[in-house]
């Protein structure tokens, strides 16, 4: 994968990778191979030594900086690692991705490969420069460029938009995992007042342009802070954000928090009532998930896996188009007192605890990994 820890900015891929290899390390021997700087940045990490395979907490590494990061070397690598199976984290990343699928359909590979898109291939995704996307992917049916990769789809949404780019796609669908804990929210709730978050990519496809001109429709009779977390991706959206900010009424206040490391993500959404992310597509969507073990109900569009959160009492999941309801449900949170809020969060505990499975999941990735494994 292109990007991954100690850097956080690439969001749900990072997330659902360590939580992979955190709750899997015991049965397997993983290599994670990345490149040495965070999404974004040309500052490369503190404490590790690029170019060189090292081992720590029982899970092999290997970071390439930029100078050494072509397509020879990365072979190479592979060849001296013999991996039993390559696992790619991304559809669009040309190094850690199609580079590696070049390099198997040329032969040069034995492993077999294991392609996880990441949601890269939802209509929401692909809707974003739709022209370069959409012809890569004509011409990789044309040549027949994926016919040696099997897909992993993380729910049956993403295996239709799988099918939908490569109809004889090879698909097996196993569920992201998430090493969160249960939490207790314990806030103060009062009504008529609401704490947000938004936690995520500051990119378009995250839709926080969307989520602040919904707050410039509550009325006035309703206070509400709105906390911003995640990495500035995108600098012109983030402006393009700011000028919906600036227009705001008197009674929303919003606030940019910046990112946070993992380690503190639940500790800090614990503080909060709710999560208002309309986003344009998640097929996990670990901010939600991390949400809803927090104790937090959530505010999401219905392009995500978890569409019957209303009638679990766990939040509510709203097609864009709806943005009326939108309005109506973040002012149904605020009027919420006490006793009613603690209801909806331990519904959402619970919603969220029994969506997740986390000792069938293991089962389902060991029976992923070992099926496709070469001997």
């Amino acid at each position: 994968m292109h990007w991954y820890l100690p850097g956080t900015k690439a969001g749900g891929p990072v997330r659902s990778v360590f939580s992979l290899v955190s709750l899997l390390k015991n049965y397997f021997d993983f290599y994670i191979v990345s490149s040495n700087t965070d999404l974004g940045s040309n500052t490369e990490y503190a404490g590790i030594t690029p170019n060189t395979l090292f081992t720590k907490n029982e899970v092999n590494y290997y970071y390439f900086n930029n100078t050494h990061l072509t397509a020879d070397n990365v072979l190479a690598l592979l060849k001296q690692i013999d991996p039993a199976l390559i696992y790619l984290n991304s559809f669009w990343s040309f190094t850690f991705s199609i580079n590696i699928i070049r390099l198997k359909n040329k032969k040069l590979i034995s492993a077999p490969i294991l392609l996880a898109p990441r949601g890269m291939l939802s209509k929401g995704a692909l809707s974003l420069k739709s022209f370069k996307k959409n012809f890569f992917i004509m011409s990789a049916r044309l040549f027949g460029w994926y016919k040696n990769v099997h897909f992993h789809a993380t729910n049956q949404q993403e295996e239709q938009d799988i099918k939908a780019c490569f109809r004889s796609a090879e698909i097996t669908i196993a569920s992201n995992l998430n090493s969160g804990t249960l939490i207790k929210n314990t806030t103060l709730k009062t009504p008529g007042q609401l704490d947000l978050f938004f936690l995520s990519r500051i990119s378009e496809v995250k839709n926080l342009h969307f989520a602040l001109e919904l707050l410039k429709e509550i009325t006035s009779d309703i206070s509400i802070n709105y906390h911003i977390y995640g990495n500035l991706e995108d600098l012109d959206y983030w402006h393009r954000c700011n000028e919906i900010i600036k227009k705001l009424p008197k009674n929303v206040t919003v606030a940019y928090k910046g990112e946070l490391p993992f380690n503190e993500v639940q500790t800090t959404i614990s503080k909060y009532h709710a999560l208002l992310l309309p986003t344009l597509n998640e097929n996990f969507g670990h901010s939600i998930v991390e949400s809803l073990l927090t104790g937090c109900p959530v505010v999401i569009s219905d392009q995500t896996p978890w569409n019957d959160l209303e009638k679990n009492n766990a939040g509510y999941a709203i097609a864009l188009e709806n943005k009326q309801k939108f309005v109506e449900a973040i002012i149904n949170l605020a009027k919420l007192n006490q006793a009613e809020f603690s209801q909806k969060s331990n519904a959402s505990n619970s919603y969220i605890s029994n969506k997740i499975e986390v000792d069938k999941s293991i089962n389902l990735y060991k029976n992923l990994f070992n099926g496709f494994t070469k001997n």
